[in-house]
């Protein structure tokens, strides 16, 4: 008698705990997207990143390439800028804070998969980063008078550096004893993805192996898809912004597959690290 009980209670406590992955993730998205504006570190990384565009403004008027302006052009690096910020700075620090407060491993144990998790905590920051690039991408259409070249290219890129930045920031959780030293250690990378960019320092200007290396950071890739997809030109190929020449459609979707490849690796190798992220607390020693 007790047998007979018993396998119906397995059962339904299985079809209980068997829930869509896709239906979680969407809930998930809408409490992170919630809860994101009531951390306040994670409104200083969403404000973070139009303190960038100061610069940008002070600059004097001048046309990079006939039709295309320089100031214009520089706002183009917002995209992966913001999404780096949020990324890096803000995912770090709300994971190592839910991860000593015990809410990473609650939801493993009631049977949340990672995907899930990382999945909303991706989307939240797509949703963050879009608002933003909404903002400046009607910024540019006013300065310029008309829209990107390549609207699909654009909006892949932002949602290519988005969730790479993501799954960076999560990647560097795992390293973190708590919020605090994830804040901390946040800011080596931080600084690195911003040297790397070229938004301060040109990138012409850097060593040719350095500038090399850098290309293959996730920033510079990220930023040669924008620039090129609003402008329609080959940023890509050029080693100045000068040297670029005109490119559509199918000729400039070809030139961007190197691009295209190393931000797709880049997710491929932090999604298959996330396998090692640590959700329990780090005890003290």
């Amino acid at each position: 008698m007790a047998t007979t009980t018993t396998a119906p209670t397995a059962r339904s406590t299985e079809q209980r705990s068997a829930v869509n992955p896709l239906r979680q993730t969407l809930r998930l998205t809408r409490t992170e997207f919630t809860l994101f504006y009531r951390y306040r570190m994670a409104l200083y990384a969403a404000v973070l990143p139009l303190v960038f565009l100061v610069p940008v403004f002070s600059m004097g008027p001048g046309e990079l390439l006939p039709g295309i302006d320089a100031v214009a052009f520089s706002l183009t690096n917002f995209f992966a800028m913001a999404a780096m910020t949020i990324g890096v700075v803000h995912v770090s620090n709300v994971y190592a804070a839910r991860r000593e407060q015990l809410v990473l491993k609650r939801f493993r144990v009631a049977g949340v998969p990672p995907v899930a998790m990382f999945g909303a905590t991706a989307l939240s920051v797509i949703a963050v980063v879009g608002v933003q690039s909404l903002a400046v991408i009607g910024a540019l259409v006013a300065m310029t008078g008309s829209p990107p070249a390549d609207p699909v290219m654009l909006v892949l890129s932002i949602l290519l550096i988005s969730v790479v930045m993501t799954l960076f920031g999560a990647v560097i959780t795992r390293f973190a004893r708590n919020a605090e030293s994830a804040q901390m250690m946040a800011m080596a990378p931080f600084m690195l993805l911003i040297v790397a960019s070229g938004f301060f320092v040109p990138l012409e200007l850097l060593p040719d192996r350095l500038a090399q290396l850098f290309g293959y950071l996730p920033m510079v890739p990220a930023i040669e898809l924008a620039q090129s997809a609003y402008f329609g030109h080959d940023f890509f190929a050029a080693a100045t912004a000068p040297a670029a020449e005109p490119a559509t459609g199918l000729r400039l979707w070809t030139a961007a597959v190197p691009a295209l490849a190393i931000l797709l690796a880049w997710t491929a190798v932090l999604a298959y690290s996330l396998r090692y992220f640590r959700w329990d607390p780090r005890s003290a020693k």
